[in-house]
């Protein structure tokens, strides 16, 4: 009587243990099939054809392990013909790089701010303009996203704490809608 007791102890053990496992298994399963989180972190360079023929790269630097935060510098290496205008328009000639950070807010999509400064070369440079952009990028894949938002194009006046951002209140000399394409430099 015993080694029957024991033997139906260790088949429903095996149940229970097979069971289990196939319960596991499914929960991995549905788990593998949830929503992609999206890192931040690398090098990208803006599309010509996707902004507007700005060229132009960005590097994000992860600020966490989970890559949730990073600092972002932008760097614009040919204007367009309306940018090149908003510079000439308070006398600046050259934009510097952006400095800025993004925060993902979903699985696929941070938001950020940079801060450029129009420039008016010579020695020493002047500062004319304080360009910032606050906006979204949404990751389209791991290698690829959309940026949109606002670019403001201030005067340097508006700056009258010499924070190096616009004093809040001020009054942008120029909205303008910012919406890009950009790809990951792959080796």
């Amino acid at each position: 009587m015993r080694t029957v007791i024991t033997g139906l102890l260790k088949r429903r053990i095996i149940r229970w243990g097979i069971a289990a496992a196939v319960l596991a298994a499914a929960g991995l399963s549905v788990a593998w099939l949830g929503p992609v989180h999206y890192r931040l972190g690398g090098g990208f360079i803006g599309s010509p054809a996707g902004s507007g023929g700005l060229y132009w790269s960005a590097y994000q630097a992860p600020l966490d392990s989970a890559g949730q935060t990073a600092a972002l510098r932008v760097n614009v290496y040919s204007y367009t013909t309306s940018s090149a205008e908003l510079l000439a328009f308070s006398g600046a000639d050259t934009l510097t790089e952006g400095i800025g950070q993004l925060a993902m807010i979903s699985n696929d999509t941070a938001k950020g701010s940079l801060v450029f400064y129009g420039l008016k070369q010579g020695n020493p440079p002047q500062v004319k303009q304080i360009w910032t952009w606050d906006g979204t990028t949404t990751f389209t894949s791991p290698d690829t996203y959309n940026v949109g938002g606002m670019m403001n194009v201030y005067s340097a006046d508006a700056d009258a704490d010499g924070d190096g951002r616009p004093d809040p209140g001020a009054v942008p000399l120029f909205p303008v809608p910012a919406q890009y394409a950009v790809t990951r430099v792959l080796p």
